[in-house]
């Protein structure tokens, strides 16, 4: 078994995450407000990485491969927890949660 290096950006599966999302590279630059050549230059550099495929192009946009979709379930996953983490610490941080301790 390959053990696989992941030693690239996160903001690489953000980018998957959104064109498989929004089925189509251009709704995805929109949304993240870069250009479509960088959306597909981040898609290759995933598939690189990865060694393999991610998406196929259609005459409406991209669909998933089924290995990628798979990819996909477990990436929206961990973004949903490092979403709750996120809302957990800033309740924390703005005390709108979280424990209080008075010494005496």
């Amino acid at each position: 078994m390959n053990k696989i290096q992941y030693n690239f950006d996160l903001n690489l599966y953000k980018v998957f995450l959104t064109v498989a999302e929004t089925k189509n590279i251009s709704k995805a630059a929109e949304l993240l407000y870069i250009s479509q050549p960088a959306i597909s230059y981040d898609i290759k550099m995933l598939e690189n990485a990865l060694g393999g495929k991610l998406f196929y192009r259609t005459s409406k946009g991209v669909q998933l491969t089924p290995e990628a979709e798979k990819l996909y379930n477990a990436v929206r996953n961990s973004f949903n927890v490092l979403s709750i983490g996120e809302r957990i610490f800033t309740e924390d941080r703005d005390l709108e949660n979280g424990e209080l301790f008075i010494r005496m």
